[in-house]
């Protein structure tokens, strides 16, 4: 039984009203645990209300979640301990900060869930050097910090409270290259440390076939397939038809292929590509 299920989920904006709109229609999927699982599709496919359907933001239209076999909107007053387990970051989670010091930022998770006070202390430690801030800043104030260090702090305050299930909508949004590998890097560090289970939404085909080991595709609200990265970005050109692309390394050594070049067609990596461009051109004579 996998630890997070969708079983025939939809919703509905509006239902009833002339502004009616099925936003997902008809979802089943059951997550893989102790993965890293990366959620895609065009603007408007469904990807945001999905998540949120996850840990209960949101509740079906039609369907059930499940939380270890259990329908998570069975009881309201199960929802606050589930949020715990499933813990949710949203996009530019930055702006949710509003304690004056980081400390009390990444603590008010663990706060909440009557931990005593030595446990939370050490769990904001934890929580703070796993996304690669120094423990110098917890007594700063969070908006004394960068752009980059504010977003590390608010998914700081998600992980502080141990979630069995973390969820991130676009976690690396606005960063730069670098800051986007390295977060996403960080968060790769504590799901194995953890053996959590880590559902990314995002627009980035390279980020996805780089820290994914599931994917999960949706195409007007519905679930058109869920498998590895070799599954999904095997069938390029269908999902060039939902308004998505391969990854850039896999464009282009699909048009090295087309030059003559022998590569193989499952490469969505840059260390893959590398690999492979050195060895067919190891092969190739000198005069080539």
């Amino acid at each position: 039984m996998s630890k997070l299920e969708l079983e025939n989920v939809s919703f509905v904006y509006g239902k009833g009203t002339p502004f009616e709109k099925a936003a997902v229609k008809n979802v089943s999927v059951s997550f893989d645990e102790q993965a890293t699982i990366g959620v895609i599709g065009h603007t408007g496919s469904g990807k945001s209300t999905l998540v949120q359907m996850l840990n209960g933001l949101y509740k079906p239209t039609s369907g059930r979640v499940l939380f270890n076999g259990k329908d998570i909107n069975e009881n309201k007053k199960d929802l606050r301990s589930l949020r715990f387990k499933v813990g949710l970051v949203f996009q530019y989670p930055e702006y949710q900060l509003f304690e004056e010091t980081v400390e009390k930022d990444v603590g008010y998770g663990p706060k909440n869930m009557g931990l005593p006070a030595e446990e939370i202390a050490a769990r904001v430690r934890r929580a703070v050097e796993f996304t690669g801030l120094d423990l110098s800043v917890l007594q700063k104030s969070p908006f004394e910090l960068s752009g980059g260090q504010k977003r590390r702090v608010a998914i700081a305050g998600v992980l502080a409270m141990e979630p069995e299930v973390l969820i991130l909508d676009e976690p690396a949004a606005g960063l730069d290259p670098a800051g986007r590998e390295t977060i996403l890097g960080e968060i790769e560090n504590w799901r194995r440390a953890n053996g959590a289970t880590v559902i990314v939404v995002s627009h980035s085909m390279e980020e996805i076939a780089n820290h994914c080991d599931r994917i999960l595709v949706l195409n007007k609200g519905e679930l058109y397939k869920y498998g590895t990265p070799k599954e999904i970005f095997g069938e390029s050109e269908r999902l060039s038809e939902f308004g998505l692309e391969a990854p850039q390394v896999t464009r282009l050594c699909n048009l090295l292929r087309e030059k003559g070049i022998a590569l193989p067609r499952d490469i969505y990596t840059v260390d893959d590509a590398f690999g492979a461009i050195e060895a067919a051109f190891k092969g190739v004579g000198a005069d080539a």
